[in-house]
């Protein structure tokens, strides 16, 4: 399978955590995965719900809940974060980036940081770009630029 990175791992996804993260299994192990180059709103748990978090959980859970994703790293990252989460590319079935697709629906903003160059970071700002302009999630009622 071709990705966007080296291949990591093929995982079950057992359940979503928010928009940007899920918990898989990895070699026997329960593991949490944060979906690299997104960052959706939160939706409860440790953190305040935001507008959008509670649609951002829903459509990861039809997305990815109860299927099978590839895993890819992404040259010059860390596979794990600061929160001990496996840092990640997710590539579902049918070969859709998941995180271009989220951003593409408006259900995740772009977030790549100052000092990465994301191998997906042109497709992922276009894509919200073009969500933006059509108003889509959580675009829908914002102003913007």
């Amino acid at each position: 399978m071709e990705g966007p990175g080296d291949f990591y791992a093929t995982v079950d996804v057992i359940d979503v955590v928010d928009g940007d993260t899920f918990r898989a299994v990895v070699d026997g192990e329960k593991v949490r995965v944060r979906i690299m180059g997104i960052n959706s709103p939160e939706s409860g748990g440790f953190r305040e719900e935001e507008d959008w978090g509670a649609e951002a959980k829903a459509y990861a859970r039809k997305k990815l809940e109860g299927r099978t994703v590839h895993l890819f790293t992404d040259p010059g990252d860390p596979a794990y974060d600061q929160y001990d989460r496996l840092l990640m590319h997710v590539v579902m079935e049918n070969g859709m980036n998941y995180a271009v697709l989220a951003v593409a629906e408006g259900m995740a903003h772009t977030y790549i940081l100052r000092q990465q160059e994301l191998t997906i970071g042109d497709t992922l700002r276009k894509a919200e770009k073009l969500a933006k302009a059509e108003r889509r999630g959580m675009w829908a009622a914002k102003v913007h630029d």
